[in-house]
């Protein structure tokens, strides 16, 4: 479900929205833009992570095994993530070398001008709806290559800013989220992305409220 439609259909509750954009490559490198928007409500600890590992799951969700062309991505993706949690994820870590991306991702300050695609996700909760989900919004113009890189331009920049709890959080989440898809857990779906995003978020510790 698109972001527009969830706000028009009312009686639902925003948890969190992100907002990540992109420029094409200069001198091969493409910066990214990634900024959290202010909530009318108070921001409970976490709920950035769960966020972040929705988009996770919900980007990945795009590339099922049994299409090999799309399955090259989330090959990719699923490696630069495991590759991040072979190394963990601690206040000060450099993401982007442990994913081996620094030498194609540049993030540039939220404050910036920067007038990149633009990618836009929200956390939400209906009224009726048991559990946390995601609606994402690609604008025109993003590639699958870019799409997978922002992912971690997501943890890196989220790893920047989160408090060291929630580095822990985030770092037991993914970790709990490559023991389900090594096990084969089923992810190209929303609906199988929503619940390995909360199933792990909860196995992790976090508060799912």
């Amino acid at each position: 479900m698109a972001e527009q439609e969830i706000i028009r259909s009312g009686g639902m509750t925003v948890l969190g929205r992100v907002r990540i954009r992109v420029e094409e490559p200069k001198a091969g490198k493409r910066c990214f833009q990634v900024a959290f928007e202010r909530e009318d409500r108070k921001t409970r600890p976490g709920e950035h992570v769960l966020l972040a590992v929705h988009y996770y799951t919900h980007v990945l969700s795009r590339y099922p095994r049994e299409d090999p062309k799309l399955d090259a991505f989330g090959m990719r993706l699923r490696q630069m993530v495991a590759d991040i949690i072979e190394q963990g994820i601690w206040p000060g870590s450099n993401l982007l070398d442990y994913a081996g991306a620094s030498e194609r991702i540049r993030l540039v300050s939220p404050e910036d001008r920067f007038d990149g695609k633009e990618v836009r996700a929200v956390l939400f909760r209906t009224v009726l709806g048991e559990d946390l989900d995601l609606a994402l919004e690609i604008c025109p113009g993003w590639d699958e290559d870019a799409l997978v890189d922002s992912v971690v331009a997501l943890l890196q920049f989220l790893t920047d800013t989160v408090s060291e709890p929630e580095i822990e959080l985030l770092d037991k989440t993914l970790r709990y989220l490559r023991t389900y898809i090594g096990e084969g857990a089923y992810y190209a779906s929303p609906a199988a992305a929503q619940h390995l995003a909360n199933r792990a978020f909860r196995e992790a510790g976090g508060e799912v409220v």
